[in-house]
């Protein structure tokens, strides 16, 4: 493989194109232990050492600092890495390290969401913020299943509580636009008309 081009990016990363590509960066420490130029032939077996020896050790270093301060879904993990300029080839062998050591799991994730989440959102904007995030519909649904039944009514229950508190109660002229609220945070039509008759004015609704 030919280096066709060495670009300095800030102060200290060297962005390195292998026959007309981009590869990989390299520390410029690391390039000078290298000792390559622009216009060098690399053999298969540097260009494997460097993936091996430098550019993996250091990306799992990378992908367990952004895990100390949280946890990643896989996809959120694969961008970060992949902004971080680190090859395709590579993120894939460090998610599959993470998993295979449970420093990820989407599963683990999705449940731990839906506890954290469950009772101030609905189970529809849940759904979509965990699909931005790279969650199938088919992990969500199955983790959803798993969880108190309860769960989402206190959450509406409480969303009500608190709109109560700046609206008003509950009356026969503005339970549509009350109901309207409720439906597109997503909750079941059921469910909202349920808890709005529990709290309409009952004298005003007669």
């Amino acid at each position: 493989m030919t280096v066709t081009q060495l670009k300095l990016d800030g102060k200290y990363k060297v962005q390195v194109d292998l026959d007309g590509e981009y590869a990989f960066f390299l520390y410029q420490k690391e390039l000078r232990r290298l000792c390559f130029k622009e216009g060098d032939e690399l053999s298969d077996q540097l260009v494997e050492d460097i993936y091996q020896l430098i550019l993996l050790p250091r990306a799992k270093d990378k992908a367990l600092s952004l895990l100390k301060y949280g946890n990643r879904t896989t996809k959120e993990l694969s961008q970060r890495l992949e902004q971080a300029g680190y090859p395709a080839m590579i993120i894939r062998q460090v998610l599959g390290f993470l998993k295979e050591y449970r420093f990820l799991d989407d599963k683990a994730y999705v449940q731990s969401y839906i506890e954290l989440h469950g009772q101030k959102k609905s189970r529809m904007q849940m759904q979509q913020e965990l699909g931005r995030k790279g969650i199938p519909k088919e992990m969500f649904e199955q983790a959803w299943e798993e969880r108190p039944e309860e769960m989402e009514e206190e959450a509406l229950k409480a969303l009500m509580q608190k709109r109560m508190r700046t609206k008003g109660p509950v009356t026969k002229e503005n339970f549509q636009k009350h109901y309207a609220f409720f439906a597109r945070k997503g909750y079941p039509s059921s469910m909202i008309i349920g808890l709005l008759s529990e709290y309409r004015d009952r004298e005003d609704f007669i």
